[in-house]
């Protein structure tokens, strides 16, 4: 027993040590992937955040502490009219009524490198604009805002959605009303027509959307029209 030991302890050795490089040589192919891995995501990362910027089409500014606009993304000043309570003048955020901008100002002033938030209603308070603001630790003095606003940022056609629920031309221009928060009275007006032809369209478009509500419709619009 004791020879056979002898004579095994040799060979099991002599096999030990290639399998332990090849563990080390293992290991150390997992953790190069792993590498990768991790260098594809970053780049990933980077390419979705850049075409994610030039799809998103809330209103982007930065600002200085006096409310000066320094920069602003394509259809900001579209966007940022009225209804909405914030806009752009002569080269200054602005606001509807004197209250909001004073809320405004010092809302801004005491903006830092974390995000923070204001809600600012309009005078019927029936639409509002969300700002989300940060200070950059490079420039203190600056403020980068987004905005999130009660009126769609695009068109019922713009977004796609006329196309995608199989819209007719009207029922667009009675949806892109709708998604401004009119109401039926208020659409009709707009657009010149009577109440009921406005009410048959809309029970159209409910139909087509497959939704059974107002505030279902309304989700849907915002979720495809205000990106």
């Amino acid at each position: 027993m004791t020879e056979l030991t002898l004579r095994v302890a040799p060979y099991v050795g002599h096999i030990e040590c290639p399998n332990r490089s090849m563990a080390k040589g293992r290991s150390l192919a997992f953790a190069n992937s792993v590498r990768s891995e991790r260098a594809a995501t970053f780049d990933l990362e980077s390419t979705f955040d850049r075409w994610l910027g030039s799809l998103d089409a809330r209103p982007r500014l930065v600002i200085n502490r006096e409310l000066k606009i320094v920069w602003q993304s394509n259809k900001a000043a579209e966007l940022m009219r009225q209804p909405v309570p914030l806009r752009l003048n002569e080269g200054y955020l602005g606001a509807d009524t004197d209250a909001a901008l004073n809320e405004l100002a010092e809302f801004i002033e005491g903006v830092g490198e974390e995000c923070s938030t204001l809600l600012v209603q309009g005078n019927e308070r029936k639409h509002w604009a969300m700002v989300m603001a940060l200070s950059p630790q490079e420039d203190p003095s600056l403020v980068c805002l987004m905005l999130n606003l009660s009126v769609p940022h695009r068109s019922v056609e713009q977004s796609g959605l006329a196309k995608a629920l199989g819209l007719t031309v009207c029922e667009a221009r009675v949806l892109d009303q709708f998604s401004r928060l009119n109401s039926t009275r208020e659409i009709a007006g707009n657009l010149g027509v009577s109440l009921s032809t406005v009410r048959s369209h809309m029970k159209q478009i409910h139909s087509k959307a497959g939704v059974g509500s107002a505030v279902q419709l309304t989700q849907l619009v915002r979720g495809y029209c205000s990106c």
